[in-house]
Formats: structure tokens, C-alpha cells, sequence
């Protein structure tokens, strides 16, 4: 009986250390929150107009729209942006105008450089495909007629004839190569070459004539020839 209740008497004891510990041992730490993605750097408007160009040029419309409404997201007033959007939603016959012209495209030429030459902006080659029902301008090939907003260049010069022009033209300015041409010169000068001298530092006088140092040499050399030409 003894025996009975002395191990009646353990296990109450070990049931009770048991609990003890049960509540006195620390909760298990809370996992940890992962961490936020980095977001994604920003791209410049410059870089988000050259994914429109290129993708315009395939055709692909809607991915170069988003690019564009990007760009101006961030550049309200960006005119490259602007333009390319409205090639985009805009008529093209609303934009560049509904008279036009036959115009026959040539080898290795593109609607771009087409825009560029006959529109007075390459940037217009998307509106200018538009206009004539082509989905992808890099799709356009030697020999294929287009239609050409405007009025043919031969017709607008017949029209309006140029003015016709000086028949001298306009002195250019360069420092740079007044000052090549006045280091020659010099050399001639040590050399003994003295008319050839002379004619270089004219020349380097007309491309910079406000060169005090180029008139001083010129004034030099002169008077040295005129007293070469006199001993002669």
C-alpha cells in the first residue's frame, strides 16, 4: 500500500514539473517578413522614345503607345513623345494632309529617310506608313509606290523659283586652320621662302581676320618681300 502511494506521489510530482516547463519555456521566435522587392529603376524618356521607334518599325503599335504614354508620364511636354503618339491615335490624313503625290521608292531607302527628305522630319515615317496602309515600315521595298503628302518638289520650285544666289560666297571663319596655315607660313619665312609665306598668312588672315597676331606676321612678311624684290 506504502509502495502504491509513494508512486502515486511521483507521478503527480513529474506531471507538475512537467507543466513547469511547459510554461516557462520562451514562445518560438515569429518568422521573418521577407523582404520588399527592389522596385524597378526608372527609364529615361530618351531610351523609352528609341523602344517606341524601333517597335513603331515593326508594326508593333500597342507595346510602343505604352512606351510613349511612359515617357510623357514623366516628361509632359516631351515633343518626340508627343509626335509619335499622335502618329499613333491621330488620322494621318488629318495630319500630314490629304493631297499627295506618286512617289516611287528607291534601293536602300527608307520610309524614315523618305519622311526625312519629302516631309522635313524622319520622325514622320509611321504617320507617312499610315497613310499608305502599311503595318510595318521597315516592311517597305525597292521599287513599291507610295503616296507622298504635299506637292512635288519640282512643282513647288516652278511655282516659287529660288532666288538666285550671290556669286560670291560667304567668307567662313576657322581659327583653327588660320592657325596652321600661320605656323607654315612662319617655317617658310625661317626657310627663305618668302612669297610663299606671304600667301599663307593672306589666307590665314581671311579665315581669321580679327588675329592680331596673323596681321602683325602678315605686315612683317610683306615688308621683308618688298625688300627682297628691291634688292632683286
Amino acid at each position: 500500500m506504502n509502495a502504491r502511494r509513494a508512486a502515486l506521489a511521483l507521478g503527480a510530482c513529474a506531471a507538475v514539473l512537467a507543466g513547469c516547463a511547459t510554461t516557462s519555456s520562451p514562445p518560438p521566435p515569429a518568422p521573418l517578413a521577407a523582404a520588399p522587392a527592389p522596385a524597378a529603376p526608372e527609364i529615361d524618356p530618351r531610351e523609352r522614345i528609341d523602344r517606341a521607334l524601333v517597335l513603331l518599325g515593326a508594326g508593333q503599335r500597342e507595346p510602343a503607345r505604352a512606351e510613349l504614354q511612359a515617357a510623357l508620364a514623366r516628361e509632359p511636354g516631351n515633343a518626340a513623345a508627343r509626335s509619335l503618339l499622335d502618329q499613333i491615335e491621330k488620322d494621318p490624313v488629318v495630319l500630314l494632309g490629304a493631297r499627295n503625290y506618286t512617289y516611287r521608292v528607291r534601293p536602300g531607302e527608307s520610309l524614315s529617310q523618305i519622311a526625312g527628305r519629302l516631309l522635313g522630319d524622319p520622325r514622320l515615317f509611321y504617320a507617312l506608313a499610315r497613310y499608305n496602309g502599311v503595318e510595318a515600315p521597315q516592311s517597305v521595298t525597292a521599287g513599291q509606290l507610295l503616296k507622298v503628302p504635299g506637292t512635288p518638289r519640282k512643282a513647288i520650285a516652278a511655282r516659287a523659283p529660288a532666288p538666285v544666289q550671290a556669286a560670291t560666297a560667304p567668307r567662313l571663319r576657322d581659327p583653327t586652320r588660320a592657325s596652321k596655315l600661320r605656323g607654315a607660313a612662319l617655317a617658310h619665312m625661317n626657310g627663305g621662302k618668302i612669297d610663299r609665306a606671304v600667301a599663307l598668312l593672306r589666307q590665314a588672315r581671311e579665315l581669321d581676320p580679327d588675329n592680331a597676331l596673323i596681321r602683325r606676321d602678315l605686315d612683317r612678311a610683306t615688308r621683308i618681300q618688298t625688300t627682297v624684290r628691291g634688292r632683286s
